[in-house]
């Protein structure tokens, strides 16, 4: 199993926490968090964690340069310019396999990984995304429209009811052909929808993240317990 760990955005919310640092260094119990997202990552048996890099990343270099006997296999790529999440994982499509999984640099997500994969691959689509319901969530907006079993829209408006859990996967298929530029992975998202070729899974159990300052503070308290 092959994942992507887009880590190149600058944390803006977060950034009275963060400082001049990107969000996955921030510090819990003396440990960044990217201690913990690779951790996690190791113990579901991926082969390969790609790391795609770009705000401040000679400072996460330097983290894993520390921890090379740790974190053994993680490559990484990094960006010249912002070519935000979409255009990330473009500008490392020649480090794909056939299929992969694609996460956040803020997401921790302890789930069955292998169990979402053969999931997957029973399914006759190009990408896949999880989803969890609205009301699993409180503090995080809507941003996908699911109906009698169908993902319609990627989008935050009132009638989304389900929230984008942070997991996906992919089909190198889907990046063969695009061109590098900055375009956000939700874009590539919308065209599958479109073309009726993405597919989802529901989590019931709720993720942890640090994009937000809510966030931060649950992955504080989730750690110290």
């Amino acid at each position: 199993m092959q994942i992507f760990v887009l880590n190149g955005g600058l944390g803006k919310r977060v950034k009275k926490i963060s400082f001049n640092k990107p969000k996955c260094l921030i510090q819990f119990n003396s440990k960044p968090f990217l201690h913990y997202q690779l951790t996690l990552l190791k113990k579901n048996k991926f082969k390969e964690i790609i790391l795609c890099l770009g705000y401040e990343h000679n400072q996460i270099l330097r983290y894993l340069k520390k921890k090379k006997k740790t974190f053994k296999n993680i490559k990484y790529i990094r960006e010249n310019r912002r070519l935000d999440t979409g255009g990330a994982l473009i500008n490392a499509k020649k480090l794909m396999n056939d299929f992969f999984f694609v996460t956040f640099g803020d997401s921790y997500l302890d789930i069955n990984y292998k169990k979402i994969f053969n999931a997957f691959k029973k399914k006759k689509c190009s990408g896949l995304i999880t989803a969890i319901k609205k009301e699993k969530v409180l503090y995080h907006r809507p941003n996908l429209l699911i109906k009698r079993n169908k993902l319609i829209a990627y989008t935050k408006n009132k009638k989304s009811n389900f929230i984008d859990y942070g997991l996906m996967i992919f089909k190198k298929s889907v990046f063969n052909e695009q061109k590098l530029e900055k375009i956000a992975l939700n874009s590539i998202i919308k065209k599958l929808i479109k073309n009726n070729d993405i597919c989802f899974i529901k989590i019931n159990k709720k993720f942890n993240e640090i994009g937000s300052k809510r966030g931060i503070e649950n992955f504080k308290n989730f750690i110290e317990r």
